[in-house]
Formats: structure tokens, sequence, C-alpha cells
């Protein structure tokens, strides 16, 4: 246990000396060697970009956190998480992760003010997040997390952090030691099966023009060894997306660029900025160069979720003058005002990102990911002090927000007359509703083989996906409703 803490110490205070452009490598050194994805926030090098003090991000990425809308506060300095995810399903098996807190920041506190109950976890303190999730303390103020909250495999990598043992693959080590502010990457060797591949491409009616390609595309799709995104913010927010084979990709280069996009696009996760970035190819990898919106790199944030911790100003001094009971009573009511409103502003920013998607039915099918995380952050936003009322509204929202998400998906819906309630039809469900290039069977089963009817359910997905704006109108109509009620109640 002595030399197990002590290793610790050691391995963390290394960190402390290290240039700050390599810490995020020093903390991939401690992650699971199994993850196949990385990600890496440097938020301490976007928030002194000169667009952030242009425009005060500090301010606006302060209000976004307390409001729920992304999970980084403006205080971290580097957060670094790794995952194990089935890109076909899609789902995440674990994530584990790494930060840094403030100085004058405990974890204790943390505990405290998100009302949860400090345990021991691999003989560190530590406690479980609302959703789960394991948040262990390490030496020189760092966090580490792990989800889901499976205490045994939580522990053994805790305790594995001091043997050595741990570390990302080459591929992701690389991507973690880049200098950019945004660092996503995911590694795909032995991802894709040939013949899958060869009758998504020869079936699917995006491909149509490029038929010619695909004998001498197919070995190269099976050489993928990663993708990997990389942010920096100067006076703009500029992306570089690398795709990278085991082989050349020679003339190939404009094609794997329609494959990224429209893989993007059949998992809903759609930037609207990828789809005009400058192509360049380069012996082995294919790189697409563009900018990027405040909105674009707000999604892609979102999607780098944290343990949750709380604000930084609510870590203030616990010490107070003594209250009377009519100042108690008033702080109270201005708690619980301040907390509706940060929780209304939080949900209507969520609901407004997806209704402007929404007037756009082609753009707004490729918005299923963010549907899905859209109504788990609202889930997951903070309810201390927040009327029940409003709250209920909110997570009925989060569920219409996944009712979008399975009409998306060519799934029928009805609005029941009376009451409103949602009523799924399952018998015009069209079935492998997830036919993408990673695979996967979707949330249905096929009534046919896939291998011959490819495009057929595409055209029956597509069919029963504008059947269904009607009901996503209705949907729609319902989400705006009880938004204004929500926003009386706060007095927005």
């Amino acid at each position: 246990m002595i030399r197990y803490c002590l290793t610790l110490v050691v391995l963390f205070g290394c960190v402390a000396s290290a240039r700050a452009d390599k810490t995020a490598a020093v903390y991939a050194t401690f992650l699971p060697n199994d993850a196949n994805s990385v990600s890496v926030v440097h938020m301490d090098k976007i928030l002194s970009s000169q667009r952030a003090n242009q425009e005060d991000w500090t301010d606006k990425q302060n209000q976004l956190f307390s409001e729920g809308h992304i999970g980084l506060p403006p205080w971290l300095k580097t957060f670094v998480l790794a995952s194990l995810v089935h890109p076909a399903v899609p789902e995440e098996v674990w994530a584990t992760a790494i930060m840094d807190i403030p100085e004058d920041m405990t974890i204790q506190q943390i505990a405290s003010k998100t009302n949860a109950t400090m345990v021991t976890l691999a003989d560190q303190p530590a406690f479980q997040t609302s959703t789960g999730a394991y948040v262990v303390e390490l030496p020189d103020h760092k966090l580490a997390g792990y989800r889901p909250g499976h205490r045994q495999d939580a522990a053994a990598w805790i305790r594995s952090l001091g043997s050595g043992t741990n570390s990302l693959s080459p591929y992701l080590m690389k991507a973690a030691a880049a200098d950019e502010h945004v660092v996503m990457s995911i590694e795909l060797i032995d991802m894709f099966d040939v013949d899958f591949v060869k009758t998504h491409l020869e079936q699917d009616k995006r491909f149509a023009s490029q038929q010619g390609l695909i004998p001498r595309l197919l070995p190269l799709l099976t050489s993928l060894q990663g993708v990997t995104l990389k942010i920096s913010v100067t006076d703009q927010i500029n992306s570089v997306v690398t795709i990278d084979f085991g082989d050349e990709v020679g003339p190939s280069a404009a094609i794997v660029k329609t494959l990224f996009i429209t893989a993007l696009d059949d998992t809903g996760a759609s930037i609207e900025e990828f789809s005009k970035a400058t192509i360049t190819p380069a012996g082995n990898s294919v790189t697409l160069t563009c900018s990027l919106s405040d909105q674009s790199l707000q999604r892609i944030l979102s999607l780098i979720v944290p343990p949750r911790v709380p604000e930084q100003k609510l870590f203030a001094s616990s010490e107070a003058p003594e209250q009377t009971t009519e100042e108690s009573a008033a702080n109270q009511k201005e708690d619980e005002k301040n907390a509706t409103q940060r929780y209304v502003r939080a949900v209507s920013g969520m609901v407004d990102d997806l209704q402007r998607a929404s007037m756009n039915l082609d753009n707004y099918r490729k918005t299923i990911a963010w549907h899905e995380t859209y109504a788990r952050k609202i889930e997951q936003l903070s309810t201390r002090n927040v009327p029940k009322e409003v709250v209920d509204m909110g997570l009925d929202i989060a569920a219409k927000f996944r009712t979008l998400t399975r009409s998306l998906r060519g799934e029928q819906i009805q609005i029941g007359a009376e009451n409103k309630s949602v009523v799924y039809d399952y018998k015009v469900n069209p079935g492998y509703i997830n036919a993408n290039i990673w695979g996967g069977v979707g949330y249905g089963q096929p009534t046919v083989n896939w291998t011959s009817n490819l495009q057929e359910v595409r055209e029956r997905q597509a069919a029963a996906v504008i059947a269904g704006q009607s009901s996503r109108d209705k949907i729609w109509a319902e989400i705006n409703d009880s938004l204004t009620k929500m926003k009386k109640i706060a007095i927005l």
C-alpha cells in the first residue's frame, strides 16, 4: 500500500514538471491499453486563444458548463479520456479519464456539493456520481474517473496506475501527444468486414457513380488504421481530420472523404462543415481541413463527457454569518430561482440547437446522435433546488428527443389524441435501420436478407422518415409548449 501510494506520487509529480503541451501524453500512459479511442481537451489553451479573448469565452464556457450544456468546466487545464467503443452498435463499453483540479478544490468538497457520499476505492478517497461513475482522488490535484459503475473493474484500473502496465496503443498515444487544443481519435484496425463493405458500397445509391472504384477501394479500406480529429483555436476554429491507412491512398482520396461523410451521416453525428472540407492526400493518409462554427465546436465538445463536477464558485468558503429565519427563507427562495433559471436555460439551449436542425429534413436526419446526446445531458442536469414540476417537464422533453430519434430512424410513431402520449407502431419498422458502413445491425431485425435488400431498406426507411414528419411536428409543438411553461415558472 505504501509503495503503491509513493509510486503514484512520483509518477504524477513528473506531470507537474512536464512541458504543458506534453501533459496529455503523460496522462495517456496511465490509461488502459485495450482502449480504442482517446479524447483530449486543453481548456487552458482554448480560453487563452485570440478568439476566446476577443469574445469572452471564459464567461460563456462557465455559463454552458453551469447549465449542463457541456461537461467541461472553464477551470479545467487538461482532460484526457480513453474508452472502448463499438461504433457499429453504437455503444461505449467503458471509459476512463484523468483530469486536473484547482489547488483549492478537494474531492471531499466535490462530493459534498454533488450530494455524493465519500467511499474508499482501491484504498483511495472516492465517490460515485449520480450516473454511477466513480471519481477517485490521485496525487498532485488530479482526479481519475471510471464509468460505468462497475466497482471491481474501477478498482482494478486504479490499482494498476502505479504498476506501469498501462499505456494506450502507439496510434492513440501519438494523438494524445498532439499540440492541438482538442483531439479525438479512434483506432479502427480490423473494424471492417470486406464482404459487408463490398455489399454496402454496391447497393448504396450515394456511390452509384463510383462503382468502378470499388475493387481498388476495398483493399484500402481493410487496411484502415484510424481516424483523428484535431481542433485548434486562433482567430477562428480550425479543424483537421486525418484518416490513416496501412496502404497508400493514391487517387482514392475523394471517395475516402465521401465514405467518411456518409459514415457520420449514417450514425446521425453529421458536422456540416466537413462536407466542404479541403482534401489533401499524403502517402497513407487523407486529411480534411476546414473551419468550424461555434455551434459545431460545441456539439463536438458535448460528446466528451467527464465525471460531473460543480462550478468553481461553489467551492467558496463555507463560513458565513448566522442568518435570521427570514434571511434564510429569502436565500432559499433566491437559490431556487437561480437553479430553476439555470436548468431551464440549459434545456432551452438544447431545444434551440435541435430545432434549428429540424428546419431542413435532409440535414435533420443526420442529427440522430445529437438527439441522443442532448437527451442524456438533460437527464444528467443538476436538479438541486429545481421544482419537481420543472424537472418533470425537462425529463419529458428528453424522452421526446428519443422519440424523435426513433422517428428519424424510420419507426412509425403516433400521438394519442386524448393525452398526447406517444404510441409506437413497430409493424412498419423497416427492419435494418442502422445499415451503415460499420456493419452494425440497428434497433430492429431485418425481414429479408441484408445482402440483397440494403437499398430497398434504405428507400423504405427514407419513406418512413418522410411520412413521420407530421408526427414530429406535433412532438416539436409539445416540446415548445413545455418549454414555454418552464420559462414562465423560471421568469425567463
